[in-house]
This record gives structure tokens, sequence and C-alpha cells, in this order.
């Protein structure tokens, strides 16, 4: 590289101000809810979840399970995606695992 040649140096970090987000709502009770479950694709998140939609039927009444997979473990949900998880639901968990 020569003195007069350019370089383009990108910044891959984050946003200087982070977007802040109120917490949800907590419920009053998890009996007779619809809790979402998704999958990020790590592994063993499928068997974790798995085991929390047992203990959320068996010990807190949650009447249905809306279970949905990410691609990728690597980007993000895609909006189309959290709005069909969330649309239905009281409730969503996102489960990571390796």
């Amino acid at each position: 590289m020569t003195a007069s040649e350019t370089v383009t140096l990108l910044d891959p970090s984050a946003e200087d101000v982070p977007e802040e987000h109120a917490l949800a709502a907590r419920l009053a009770s998890l009996q007779g809810t619809t809790i979402g479950l998704v999958d990020n694709t790590k592994h063993n998140s499928d068997v974790f979840l798995e085991n929390i939609e047992a203990l959320l039927r068996d010990r807190y009444g949650v009447s249905q399970v809306v279970y949905r997979r990410k691609a990728n473990a690597n980007t993000p949900a895609p909006p189309d995606l959290i709005d069909e998880v969330s649309a239905p639901c009281d409730a969503v968990v996102h489960a990571v695992a390796d």
C-alpha cells in the first residue's frame, strides 16, 4: 500500500445510544395462559425448551404453548417470526443453550 491509497475503516460496534425498552408487566399467574417458546437453534436449546414446556404445563397450569424455531443462532429473530409467536401469546421465552 502506498501513501496515496485510502483505506475505508468500518466500525462494527453497536449504536452509541442504546434503545431503551420498558419491562413488560408481570403476569399475575401463568394458569390458563398461552406461552411462546422461541428456539434459537443452539445445541440443546430444543431439549431445554421441551423441559420448560413440561414445567410450565405441569407446575404452572399453562394451557397452550406456541413453539417456533429461528433459522440460525447467528441472526436476530426476524420481525415476522416475532409477530407470529407473540400475537397469540401472553408471554414469550427465547431460549439460549449450548
